[in-house]
């Protein structure tokens, strides 16, 4: 599970921006989280999902993971439930944090997806602030 976060110079870049339109910003804050930046972090966190060798259905092409909105913010999450239904990625808490004989790394797919779409979601966020600005 990985949480949109900010550190504090971002957060204070987004704060200038929303208060140029203080009526829509949370709204737009809110819709541009779940349009785009949602998508874009499991994109991401996809990318650093590791295979194995075997022939067998892999997480990593199998659209694993899931994300719920919040108040101005995100989780993401894997696709739960018990192992032995097809549709269920919980294991991959196993890889991400090294737990088990086959995971002795923790390999931290998760948080690198997050850090290195953090960036282009703080962006998209501020252009939507910004275009809504422009219109009014």
């Amino acid at each position: 599970m990985v949480k949109y976060s900010l550190d504090d110079q971002q957060s204070q870049q987004l704060a200038n921006a929303m208060k140029e339109i203080p009526g829509k910003a949370e709204r737009l804050v809110n819709e541009t989280l779940k349009a785009k930046g949602m998508k874009l972090m499991i994109q991401e966190i996809i990318r650093f999902i590791p295979t194995s060798n075997s022939n067998k259905r892999h997480a990593k092409n199998s659209n694993p993971l899931k994300g719920t909105m919040g108040n101005l913010g995100f989780v993401i999450t894997t696709k739960g439930g018990a192992a032995k239904n097809s549709n269920s990625f919980g294991y991959l808490v196993f890889p991400n944090e090294g737990r088990g004989p086959h995971n002795p790394i923790a390999q931290r797919f998760f948080e690198k997806g997050a850090e290195a779409s953090n960036g282009r979601i703080l962006t998209e966020v501020i252009k939507a602030l910004e275009e809504a600005n422009n219109f009014n």
